[in-house]
């Protein structure tokens, strides 16, 4: 019973350590907003991102550059007009989709969305990760297996002033497109 016990705990242990290792390997990924420009921010969120899915034996999501401008877009809009939504003065998810040009000839196609915004350490990539991971409805979104690109929007600022110090808000727009 005791070796079983010390093999469980040396097998997690192990477990944790290459998951520590990988998430490490993020580079700016505990940095708070002031310490990372908003592209920095975005490639942290999107490899924190992949290394969750990795880790669960998902494929990895890849960087769309109009789901990113429709995540930014979006960022942006909530932190200007003081809200924090899905649906804004910007439309839903699937509207500003397709007016960044993502649904554009496809013949099947599909969005979802997670939103999250913090202030000092928990606006660092990490924490915003950690906060969807926590959350069933924003964790089904980002691990889900027909998501195969990403989008990812960061605004300096919170929905309750644009000029807060040391806030972030975040958008990630995943999707898919066949045809």
């Amino acid at each position: 019973m005791r070796k079983t016990a010390i093999a469980v705990v040396l097998a997690t242990t192990a477990l944790l350590s290459i998951w520590t290792a990988q998430a490490s390997a993020c580079r700016g990924a505990h940095h708070q907003p002031g310490r990372l420009s908003v592209d920095e921010a975005r490639r942290a969120v999107t490899c924190l991102i992949n290394h969750r899915r990795s880790h669960r034996g998902l494929k990895r999501v890849h960087g769309s550059f109009a789901l990113g401008a429709a995540a930014q877009t979006h960022s942006d809009t909530m932190a200007a007009n003081n809200f924090f939504a899905h649906d804004g003065d910007d439309g839903t998810p699937v509207d500003r989709a397709r007016a960044a040009g993502y649904v554009a000839g496809a013949r099947a196609w599909g969005v979802g969305e997670d939103l999250e915004w913090g202030t000092g350490k928990r606006a660092s990539p990490r924490a915003i990760v950690d906060g969807w991971m926590r959350s069933p409805m924003h964790r089904a979104v980002m691990l889900s297996r027909r998501f195969r690109q990403i989008g990812v929007g960061v605004t300096h600022g919170s929905p309750l002033s644009p000029d807060a110090q040391n806030s972030a808000m975040y958008t990630a727009l995943f999707g898919f497109r066949k045809g």
